[in-house]
């Protein structure tokens, strides 16, 4: 006897327990055309791999192309409407997604896994794979513990549990269909607002738009200065390690890059602790509020700013801290070095080596553009203003998957 927690009232009765190979009438995948990369073409068939399946959509942005004449050699690989698409190999193992029903048609290669259900509803079976159950399921069944991948037989093993009833698998279907447009409309609204920001941006620090005084009087020429001249201090931390001294469970914040989101945000299980007495050996380094970190090596020019809520804190050689003289032009400052303008400066510049470098003295010699304290204000009010729409946006998201998950939970046996 199996019934789901949240049901729709107009079912009932028992669901029974099914597996893939009973519902499937194809379980399979492609391989990649002979000839390398040469085998690819700027148009033609869509050739689908495991970046294009992402959880619950397929993404078309990125794609490659194979000519007619290898889809048609490829033929037992072929991708239609309302194919369920598994990613079977790799660190996206376990992704999935419904071809939309418009879709006319397209191949695959040897990562990515095609189940076809002719008489299932596909949105519901994929639904249940992206799942908590779904997933543990394919984590179960993964050869050579999880490093060779799901293999056909796997896949056409995993079993769970179907309404008596398709009419409810294509409600619930339909349901979450809806959920995942909202989450759809969300990411493109969160896309948008950030291209809006970059243009902005744009036509600010190039002055290709200014804004004027309250009393709509027009603001003065930028001044030209070295980042340099604006701080007291640009240095760098170095890892407890070389000291011997090491990370410990909890303690003082320890932030390394990666607890730096491209988008200035720190990401709180990505920071490393150190104790009191590392700290005070890193006295260099120590971080006070209102310091910028930018990134000086692998992922360049990401920029925070730290507030009292991080404090205290200390950082490794990978980020940069500046400390201004005039506290009051930090977020001006901040949103300068995420500007274009850096970002082109650092591709010409940066050092490469294992891995790119940007050193303290190219940043304490960058090129600042400074207006004056009032349309500074003006200026980081402005993108300030987009940002928490970004940010408010992005916690909807967030909010709509977590809604997504539960409903999920509750919906399957």
């Amino acid at each position: 006897m199996a019934t789901p927690k949240l049901r729709f009232k107009d079912f009932d009765g028992d669901w029974s327990n099914k597996k893939i190979g009973n519902i499937a009438s194809k379980v399979g995948s492609g391989s990649t055309p002979r000839g390398g990369a040469e085998a690819y073409t700027d148009h033609g068939i869509i050739f689908i791999r495991s970046q294009n399946v992402n959880n619950d959509q397929l993404l078309l942005d990125d794609v490659a192309y194979i000519p007619e004449e290898t889809h048609v050699k490829m033929s037992g690989s072929k991708v239609i409407a309302n194919d369920i698409l598994l990613n079977i190999t790799g660190a996206s193992i376990g992704r999935s997604c419904v071809v939309p029903h418009d879709f006319t048609e397209a191949n695959v290669n040897q990562h990515v896994c095609i189940i076809r259900t002719p008489h299932d509803d596909p949105i519901f079976v994929q639904s249940f794979l992206s799942s908590e159950n779904g997933q543990n399921a394919i984590q179960s069944k993964q050869a050579g513990g999880g490093r060779e991948g799901l293999n056909f037989q796997a896949i056409r093993s995993i079993d769970f549990h179907f309404p008596p009833l398709k009419e409810e698998q294509t409600k619930i279907a339909s349901f979450l269909s809806s959920v995942d447009e909202k989450i759809s409309q969300l990411t493109q609204k969160h896309a948008l607002l950030s291209q809006y920001k970059q243009g902005m941006m744009q036509k600010l620090f190039s002055q290709q738009l200014r804004f004027k005084a309250d009393d709509g009087s027009e603001f003065g020429e930028w001044e030209d200065s070295k980042l340099g001249e604006l701080t007291t201090l640009i240095t760098k931390g170095t890892t407890p390690s070389s000291l011997g001294e090491k990370y410990e469970e909890s303690g003082i914040n320890f932030i390394k890059i990666e607890s730096l989101s491209s988008n200035g945000k720190f990401l709180l299980d990505k920071f490393a602790y150190i104790d009191e007495n590392t700290h005070n050996k890193l006295a260099r380094s120590k971080l006070e509020h209102d310091d910028i970190l930018f990134s000086i090596a692998g992922a360049l020019g990401r920029v925070a700013i730290i507030s009292r809520d991080y404090l205290p804190a200390n950082t490794n050689q990978a980020l940069a801290i500046i400390r201004l003289k005039d506290k009051k032009i930090t977020r001006y400052i901040y949103y300068f070095l995420n500007s274009d303008y850096v970002k082109k400066i650092i591709d010409a510049e940066s050092v490469q080596l294992a891995q790119a470098n940007f050193s303290l003295g190219q940043l304490a010699n960058l090129d600042v553009l400074v207006p004056c304290l009032e349309e500074q204000t003006k200026i980081a009010n402005f993108l300030s203003a987009i940002d928490q729409k970004i940010e408010v946006v992005a916690q909807q998201i967030e909010q709509a998957k977590q809604w997504k998950k539960g409903l999920l939970q509750q919906m399957f046996v």
